[in-house]
């Protein structure tokens, strides 16, 4: 009698391990590094999965992906290079050679970063001005209008800082120290130009 009851109940249990053992390839999580080489930024890797190893991007495994933080970024059509990256439920902002900028406010909750839109540049805007007056050290500014992906814009403004020092004293790698600003200053100084 016990052989009929665990007869169906093993024939049960190895076509459940079987069916979940397979995953489709489409809902894999991948790791895909925030410094991708620009050849590779445009490539959907769920269907180009031989270009994951030649661009540094990884299955992420299963068993740690629940406490591992995964960085998600998305690419601006101005300055080249600029990104917004996802990491630890901030967005930060992304220049090259500069160090990451925290964007609070509202745009954090309405920027997605799904695979799909991983592959689609955010269409922002970039107003630059540089001002030179006498007696003054250069004044850099800019100001990046962010559109988010419930339809809302919201604007940034920076001020890009004097490097300090000279060619002995300063590192060539060192990078900038971009500044935030608020973008009604930045409107009163280009409206006095």
């Amino acid at each position: 009698m016990k052989k009929k009851i665990l007869l169906p109940f093993c024939i049960l249990a190895i076509s459940t391990l079987v069916g979940c053992g397979g995953s489709s390839q489409k809902g894999d999580e991948l790791e895909v590094p925030t410094d991708l080489p620009p050849i590779c930024r445009d490539i959907d890797f769920h269907a180009d999965p031989d270009m994951r190893e030649v661009c540094g991007v990884r299955k992420a495994s299963s068993h740690n992906i629940a406490y591992r933080n995964i960085p998600q970024q998305r690419y601006l059509i101005k300055p080249s290079e600029t990104s917004i990256v996802k990491t630890n439920g901030k967005l930060e902002l992304r220049f090259q050679n500069s160090l990451p900028i925290i964007l609070e406010g509202p745009i954090n909750n309405e920027l997605e970063f799904s695979q799909a839109k991983r592959l689609e540049r955010i269409k922002n805007t970039y107003d630059y001005h540089e001002i030179t007056r006498k007696g003054y050290e250069r004044l850099r500014i800019f100001k990046m209008g962010i559109p988010t992906d419930k339809g809302n814009k919201y604007d940034f403004c920076f001020r890009i800082p004097e490097k300090k020092g000279n060619d002995r004293t300063r590192s060539k790698a060192m990078g900038v120290n971009i500044e935030t600003m608020t973008c009604s200053d930045f409107d009163s100084i280009v409206s006095a130009k």
